[in-house]
């Protein structure tokens, strides 16, 4: 019996759709293997170079994990001291620092930390250099991915401060940690191998993620769209058509503005701390009930995994580490149970001697007062002067950390004799 014609056209378009689909599998695959060798940016991570390459670097303009990285990686060598945080950081930082320099402080340019430096000197009679690294929002799992990307065996510190506090771990406007500005621009250039499955709340990002990873061609969209922002500026000046500025002479942001903001477009000359800077305490209890609502967040575990992964790998490394729990007020202490600051200055402390890392805790000091304050827990220039000269006092009673803070070309014997000198002030 002879195959009718409908049934052979019918055979026939099933074969030719058959046919297409293998095609356009075979072709997907053999663009992303041909894909591999351009797309190798995790393996060689961030570097120099890279980053001259990029979007951001042509227009002089991007986010705070851009130009922290950027200052950073420009540098003909690393500093012996590199500090992390989040605002909380960042505040006591560039506002201490307007008093010490006696001028405004730009939070995109301006990272090296003046005041910490000037008690350093004080203490271990030697000079030193100290990046800050804080960003705002920034999260425990984002200090990891930071020195992550950056520290290379050629190009590390030697001393690492970590400024930490409870929102750190349970930020309730946080549900995990890829959430974050700092991890969605660093994740690219770090393998997270076991801290993968830690990073997302939604098995679905994960699965996405992974993907992402996986197959260059969906990676390769991001360089698209990467190259396409560069070929939208040609032609355009960096720096050119500037927004709203912030100078020590025309505040047109609020002090707060500006350490807390964040964004993809951040300029050199918007984000400006005025000197002197103007005193005045904000009440920012409402935001923190609402970050604190719940202290029991699933974002917990995740973010005490990243801070395990973190100080161990800084051990590894052989980077000292001096752990701050950083100052807040009691109204912004008392939002939090008992039960919890017990846990979080148990598992810190307990955490930091596993891993060989010196801890300080300053959560509730008496001697920060409420005028130290910008708000419950930023510190102002008075309270950033006292958290730096506590926090090198600590470092300048410690011999291991006092020899790390200096920098290796330092004569040995004024590197080993550092602990008598701070400790007896006989070089004073």
């Amino acid at each position: 019996m002879t195959e009718l014609p409908e049934k052979k056209e019918t055979s026939s378009k099933k074969k030719v759709v058959a046919c297409g689909f293998v095609a356009a599998l075979a072709a997907f695959a053999v663009i992303n293997l041909l894909s591999v060798g351009s797309l190798s940016q995790r393996a060689n991570g961030l570097t120099r170079e890279a980053l001259s390459k990029c979007s951001e670097e042509s227009s002089q303009e991007g986010s705070w994990s851009f130009w922290v990285a950027r200052n950073y990686l420009m540098r003909e060598k690393a500093p012996p001291i590199v500090m992390f945080g989040s605002s909380l950081i960042g505040s006591a930082t560039f506002s201490a620092d307007t008093l010490t320099v006696k001028n405004f402080r730009d939070c995109v340019i301006d990272r090296r930390a003046a005041t910490l430096e000037k008690d350093l000197k004080q203490n271990l009679g030697a000079g030193t250099e100290v990046y800050n690294a804080s960003i705002p929002g920034s999260m425990a799992s984002d200090a990891y991915l930071i020195s992550s990307a950056l520290f290379k065996p050629d190009n590390k510190p030697q001393l690492v401060i970590i400024g930490v506090n409870p929102r750190d771990f349970i930020d309730n406007t946080v549900t995990a940690p890829a959430d974050t500005e700092p991890f969605q621009f660093f994740s690219r250039y770090v393998n997270l191998d076991n801290l993968a499955k830690s990073s997302f709340s939604d098995p679905f990002a994960y699965l996405d993620w992974t993907v992402h990873q996986y197959l260059p061609l969906k990676r390769l969209n991001a360089k698209l769209a990467e190259i396409a922002g560069q070929i939208s500026r040609i032609g355009q000046k960096p720096g050119e058509k500037p927004r709203t500025l912030v100078s020590h002479l025309n505040v047109k942001r609020s002090i707060m503005q500006v350490f807390l903001g964040g964004g993809k477009d951040i300029r050199k000359g918007e984000w400006l701390i005025p000197y002197p800077m103007p005193y005045g305490f904000q009440d920012n209890m409402p935001e923190y009930i609402n970050r604190y609502k719940n202290p029991k967040t699933a974002l917990y575990p995740r973010e005490k995994r990243f801070f395990n992964a973190f100080l161990s790998k800084l051990k590894d490394e052989n980077i000292k580490v001096l752990v701050v729990n950083m100052p807040a007020t009691y109204p912004n202490r008392s939002i939090l149970p008992d039960a919890f600051w017990h846990d979080f200055k148990t598992y810190l402390s307990s955490t930091c001697t596993k891993y060989g890392a010196d801890y300080i805790d300053l959560s509730d000091d008496f001697r920060f007062i409420i005028t130290d304050y910008l708000d419950t827990v930023h510190l102002n220039s008075s309270g950033g002067t006292r958290l730096f000269n506590i926090i090198a006092a600590k470092i300048g009673s410690s011999a291991s950390l006092s020899a790390a803070a200096l920098p290796q070309q330092l004569p040995a014997e004024l590197r080993t004799n550092v602990q008598t000198s701070a400790v007896d002030n006989s070089w004073r």
